[in-house]
């Protein structure tokens, strides 16, 4: 069996953040993840097969945040 792995890849999101109360937030974010593809080539009894997988990935997070600093609003 032989099993070539490289993981380089490039990632994509975006987001938004807004405050809603005093020193609290929500946010929002979306990821895409691109990670290549991956060969597995197996030699069993003579007969060899090859399989290739993406390695791809969508994340979208949700979150609240609390500001303990009282600096200004980019703080």
């Amino acid at each position: 069996m032989n099993f070539k792995d490289v993981k380089a890849g490039w990632t994509a999101g975006a987001g938004v953040e807004f405050a809603f109360a005093g020193n609290w937030s929500a946010k929002l974010e979306y990821l895409y993840m691109d990670l290549g593809d991956s060969q597995l080539t197996a030699n069993v009894g003579g007969v060899s097969t090859r399989v290739t997988r993406s390695f791809t990935d969508h994340i979208g997070r949700v979150g609240v945040n609390y500001r303990f600093s009282g600096g200004g609003p980019f703080f």
